[in-house]
């Protein structure tokens, strides 16, 4: 298991990045009211559009039944989401081709992205 300190300083400079090429700044928020749901990795601050980052890395030759699973939550939280702009940004390019290949077609309303951090 990976050393969750470091996805997050990841995932915030993901969220930085996007910020710099989409011209928006995002801030974390809750997905719902309640004080500890979930929050996105970013939701723009013209509350247009949400995101959260994925950082999993290729296991070959599949990816892992908890990475999908994992994927698919922020999906669906993504779904509940009133935001114009749905987006799932991933930094692995294996893992980002592959997770398209087998499962793009369960993504509908969800934009995809990738942003490469190695």
């Amino acid at each position: 298991m990976s050393d969750t300190t470091d996805n997050k300083i990841i995932i915030r400079e993901v969220v930085s990045l996007l910020s710099k090429k989409l011209s928006t700044i995002f801030h974390e928020r809750n997905i719902l009211r309640a004080v500890d749901s979930r929050k996105y990795h970013g939701v723009s601050e013209e509350l247009d559009m949400c995101l959260f980052v994925c950082t999993n890395e290729l296991q070959k030759p599949k990816v892992r039944a908890g990475q999908r699973a994992s994927i698919f939550e922020k999906c669906y939280w993504l779904t509940l989401s009133e935001k114009k702009r749905k987006v799932i940004v991933f930094t692995n390019e294996d893992f980002y081709n592959k997770f398209i290949e087998g499962y793009s077609e369960f993504l509908k309303g969800i934009e995809t992205m990738l942003i490469k951090y190695e």
